[in-house]
């Protein structure tokens, strides 16, 4: 092989692994910002339960019913696709 082959092939993979590391940071902002987003949901989903505990009588009961009723008859997978 000729040198210059081989310098060329060395950029090559300098340049191949400049672009993994930009997309392993990529990756990692995307994870972290996706699990504030998650977290953000939860405290909602807890403020929105809390409001209700208090406004509705028997709401803890009557949410674990629901949610018992969801959990069997929903497809999480159907939910996805914004059906």
């Amino acid at each position: 092989m000729s040198i210059k082959k081989e310098i060329e092939l060395e950029e090559e993979i300098r340049l191949l692994k400049k672009e993994l590391e930009v997309l392993g940071d990529d990756l990692e902002r995307f994870r972290l910002q996706t699990e504030e987003s998650i977290d953000d949901l939860k405290l909602e989903i807890e403020a929105i339960k809390l409001l209700l505990q208090q406004s509705m009588e028997g709401f803890r009961d009557r949410f674990a019913e629901a949610k018992e009723r969801v959990v069997r008859e929903i497809d999480p997978e159907v939910l996805k696709k914004g059906v």
